[in-house]
């Protein structure tokens, strides 16, 4: 049995990739860390909270963590993900509870306790994760692997013409991340675009498989209408559901890049910029793996199990 920590800024595609976790029967699910990024962090925290109870398998706890950047002022995307992060759904309070251990704290601890099995995947900024590293220096040494959510390397970015939203919140906090030693596997914001892009045929699908699968797409319907407002694509992007995949069935990796990867964290006009040394230009030494591709059809087909 595997052994996840999900750490996450809970918005509508945070919710899938929650859900396809929770629904995995091959890993457990030990701990959610909440950080502020696609909304306010006490939306975050319910917005876990709701995903843990429609899961209908088991209560992980779920902790609170970092409430803004490590240096800069807080970005949300309410206009992507609905003021509620979910839609616009209006959900009711959970009956739920948030534990009183802070996230940072919870992180370290989860890797004590498991000791070079816990690998951990990252839906969000990454401010709780560069604090555990600040916090716990040998936090390398005892977690076995992480998967980010993040960056736009091969394609622009989502937030500005060079960053994806989850590391342009929070640069400051991947360079710690990307420097800290931890063996990473980085899901770019454009994989979610290609095989991971949910059409109109795959909603109609979502819409007749359960109840879970309407939940899918009726989360994301203001994400929906983001992107038809951008593009002539009817649809939504699933990033977050993507890395989870790449999480949980390394095997949907076609094709990926071993490489020195650095954040730009000190220009305005560049801030959050991911760069891939694809071609070992700067003789560093490697830091992370890249996805560049994913299977075809895998992807979905995975999602679908999970959520039917």
């Amino acid at each position: 049995m595997r052994h996840f920590l999900i750490d996450t800024d809970t918005a509508s595609d945070d919710a899938v990739a929650l859900l396809m976790a929770l629904r995995a029967p091959h890993i457990t699910v030990e701990a959610i860390t909440t950080v502020a990024g696609n909304c306010p962090l006490e939306q975050c925290v319910k917005n876990a909270l709701l995903c843990v109870e429609k899961s209908s398998t088991y209560h992980p706890p779920v902790y609170a963590g970092m409430t803004k950047p490590l240096f800069r002022a807080r970005y949300h995307s309410h206009h992507i993900h609905g003021e509620d992060g979910m839609g616009d759904m209006a959900l009711p309070p959970p009956s739920l509870a948030v534990e009183s251990m802070h996230a940072v704290d919870a992180i370290i601890e989860h890797a004590s306790r498991f000791q070079g099995k816990l690998e951990i995947v990252t839906l969000g900024p990454l401010t709780n994760l560069a604090m555990a590293v600040l916090k716990d220096p040998d936090l390398a040494q005892k977690v076995k692997h992480v998967y980010i959510m993040g960056g736009s390397g091969l394609t622009p970015g989502n937030i500005t013409p060079l960053a994806e939203f989850n590391f342009y919140a929070d640069a400051e906090a991947v360079h710690l991340v990307l420097q800290s030693g931890l063996s990473v596997t980085v899901v770019g914001w454009e994989i979610g675009m290609g095989e991971a892009f949910i059409n109109q045929d795959d909603i109609d699908c979502l819409n007749t498989l359960s109840d879970l699968g309407r939940f899918a797409v009726r989360c994301n319907r203001t994400l929906m209408a983001f992107n038809a407002g951008r593009t002539d694509r009817v649809g939504f992007d699933l990033p977050d559901p993507t890395t989870m995949a790449v999480a949980l069935f390394p095997a949907i990796i076609e094709n990926c890049i071993e490489a020195h990867t650095w954040i730009e964290y000190h220009s305005e006009k560049s801030y959050g910029h991911f760069v891939i040394d694809s071609t070992q230009l700067t003789f560093q030494a490697t830091n992370a793996r890249v996805v560049t591709s994913i299977k075809s059809g895998m992807f979905k087909q995975k999602l679908f199990s999970l959520l039917s």
